[in-house]
């Protein structure tokens, strides 16, 4: 903390030990003008996401239920190993936190209470308590959030300022908040159904070339790292594990990656096992691993961890066999992130997508697995 130093279809597309002489920056080592202060500590993050909460116990849940809840959730968390939570704020264009400015999360109080201000549907601060409950647990806390999304056909325009205006007022609101960072997930220009200029508006396709796109999107991932900075806060983005389809829809992890004045650190959601295809002989993890980590021309200054997919733990999937044929899938890429040539390209650590996994028996090896290389 800063005094410190979907259902599943829906949340899947987001969906290093001690001795690296590298590290994660936090909210106290965040300075525009030099990028991260090296810190001997790993990235164990969990991403809690809005389809999480009715599992997890935070769904249409008095004060004293929710803080029942948050706290165990975020014990859990605690108890394996993890120092980090990433906790979703604004999935829809939505608020997790008393507000004016914003609806509140139908996620949090239903569909009949989210269309009320968030300052009138909560009885309660819920990102409130999820502050005392991550500083209780000695977690850092950075809010999560979708920047365009408004429903998963309609988004906002990246090329409008008042889009950007929109996020940043986010921003703004969050800060006041015990956090250490904000979080942007990876969608940018996905939308099949159209872009808004405003939430009434209605929406439009969008016909744009790349290039095009990514210079939309970097005129508020520049603007969003800025404020911030100036707000003592990290930020970072989570896009694809597909490098492609990130730089075709604007997600512009290259120039993230290369220049300064973007991103802290990115979390690309390699979400695959070495045992990719149909024969399941392609090393889909390790070659996307090599991808992404060899595009950081900063790992000074910018830090990589790498978001796992917990959620395909136990499942048998025909064009990746390797989440059912064993269960020390974690333990195996962990290990693997933690190699010398991977912390040399700034990689310091792993996201966990998702919390309910933690509480379900296929996930369970897995997690007793990976906790036996986490101290």
């Amino acid at each position: 903390m800063k005094s410190k130093g979907i259902s599943l279809v829906l949340c899947m597309v987001m969906a290093l030990s001690g001795f690296f002489t590298g590290g994660y920056v936090t909210a106290d080592t965040a300075h525009a003008s030099s990028g991260i202060v090296k810190t001997n500590k790993e990235m164990r993050g969990l991403w809690l996401a809005f389809c999480d909460f009715k599992n997890v116990g935070l769904y249409k849940k008095s004060e004293d239920q929710f803080r029942k809840n948050i706290n165990k959730i975020l014990k859990r968390a605690k108890k394996n190993k993890c120092n980090a939570v990433f906790f979703h704020v604004r999935a829809f264009d939505d608020a997790v936190w008393r507000t004016s400015s914003f609806n509140a999360s139908e996620y949090i109080v239903g569909k009949s209470k989210a269309k009320k201000k968030a300052s009138d549907a909560y009885k309660y601060d819920p990102l409130k308590i999820v502050c005392e409950s991550a500083d209780k647990y000695d977690l850092e806390l950075h809010a999560w959030m979708n920047p365009y999304r408004i429903t998963h056909s309609k988004y906002y325009n990246p090329k409008y300022k008042a889009s950007r205006s929109r996020v940043l007022k986010v921003i703004r609101e969050l800060s006041r908040y015990d956090i250490d960072g904000i979080h942007f997930d990876d969608y940018f220009y996905h939308s099949q159904g159209g872009y808004v200029k405003s939430r009434a508006g209605k929406a439009k396709r969008v016909s744009a070339k790349p290039k095009y796109k990514r210079k939309q999107v970097n005129k508020l991932v520049k603007a969003a790292y800025k404020l911030c900075h100036k707000k003592k806060l990290t930020f970072g983005i989570s896009p694809q594990g597909n490098y492609d389809n990130d730089m075709a829809d604007g997600a512009d992890v290259k120039t993230w990656l290369s220049k300064t004045g973007y991103v802290d650190y990115l979390v690309p959601q390699i979400y695959w096992t070495d045992n990719w295809g149909s024969g399941g002989k392609t090393k889909m993890f390790t070659s996307r691993l090599n991808q992404f980590s060899k595009l950081n021309k900063q790992p000074d200054k910018i830090r990589m961890y790498i978001g796992l997919a917990l959620y395909r733990c136990g499942y048998y999937q025909s064009d990746d066999r390797g989440w059912n044929k064993r269960n020390t899938n974690m333990k195996i890429q962990v290990k693997k992130i933690r190699k010398s040539k991977y912390r040399a390209r700034g990689v310091n650590g792993f996201i966990l997508f998702e919390a309910e996994n933690l509480y379900q028996d296929r996930c369970a090896k897995e997690l007793a697995n990976l906790k036996t290389i986490l101290q």
